[in-house]
């Protein structure tokens, strides 16, 4: 059996030193503004945005170790939820605007018959 990629494995160790020094500062307790819990609430939802499986895995994790609890985790999972459906609505709104798309495919609510040349060639109408 081939033996698993290490995380980080392809990062140069250059690189790699600096996110992980990023990192270790930004959750050193003497100097952060936001306790521990919080932050790994933060990290909870951001990971799931982000895509980031391992992450996820990694901050919920940590989280129950710092005590937050399993209602909490569910409170921030329902953010990441409710930002992600936000920004559905964002492209969605913004792809309107920029295309028109509502007026020009749909007059007075029923769909338009026939397109104009315009409306045909354009790359935003497909």
């Amino acid at each position: 059996m081939a033996e698993r990629m290490k995380s980080y494995e392809m990062i140069p160790e250059r690189i790699k030193k600096r996110y992980l020094d990023f990192y270790d500062e930004l959750y050193n307790p003497e100097r952060s503004v936001l306790d521990l819990r919080t932050k790994e609430l933060i990290a909870i939802a951001a990971s799931l945005i982000s895509g980031c499986q391992g992450c996820f895995r990694g901050h919920v994790a940590k989280a129950a170790r710092l005590g937050v609890t399993q209602e909490e985790v569910g409170e921030a999972i329902a953010i990441a939820i409710a930002i992600s459906g936000a920004a559905m609505v964002d492209r969605t709104d913004i792809a309107n605007f920029d295309a028109n798309l509502v007026q020009r495919l749909w007059k007075n609510g029923k769909p338009v018959k026939s397109i104009d040349e315009e409306a045909a060639s354009d790359d935003r109408m497909l």
